[in-house]
């Protein structure tokens, strides 16, 4: 293989994993902060704020913690002063499975026999809440 043609599929690799897995944001931006705190209920906020922004990440996070540190670095590239995390599942569709059978085991005599089972599918979404104290 040629050395521009492996240039180009690494380019063109770097930039679609950038573009597949890039995190979007919603929201206002600040100067940039270098603590974030982080919150799992917002009653547990003794300050007052307001909300500046948000950002969701489905389903393409490997573990739970490291989705949980991209956030916080986008957090603080944006300026947030904290971030309430929250994990949802979505229901996007649903799969259908239906089986039958058929039995001619007594002589002019047939036994049917269905059965079926309706399955949710589902996505986790990690979403978060960027704050700023008031």
């Amino acid at each position: 293989m040629n050395k521009s043609r492996i240039i180009l599929i690494t380019a063109f690799s770097i930039l679609f994993f950038n573009a597949t897995y890039a995190q979007k944001y919603f929201g206002k931006s600040y100067s940039s902060t270098q603590v974030v705190d982080e919150y799992y209920d917002s009653a547990n906020i003794k300050k007052a704020y307001t909300i500046m922004g948000q950002t969701e990440l489905a389903q393409g996070f490997r573990s739970l913690e490291k989705c949980q540190q991209n956030i916080i670095r986008l957090a603080k590239k944006k300026g947030a002063d904290g971030v309430i995390f929250s994990i949802e599942e979505d229901v996007y569709g649903t799969s259908n499975s239906n089986n039958g059978s058929i039995s001619n085991e007594k002589k002019n005599k047939t036994t049917i026999s269905s059965s079926g089972s309706t399955v949710n599918l589902k996505q986790k979404k990690v979403r978060a809440l960027f704050i700023k104290y008031d």
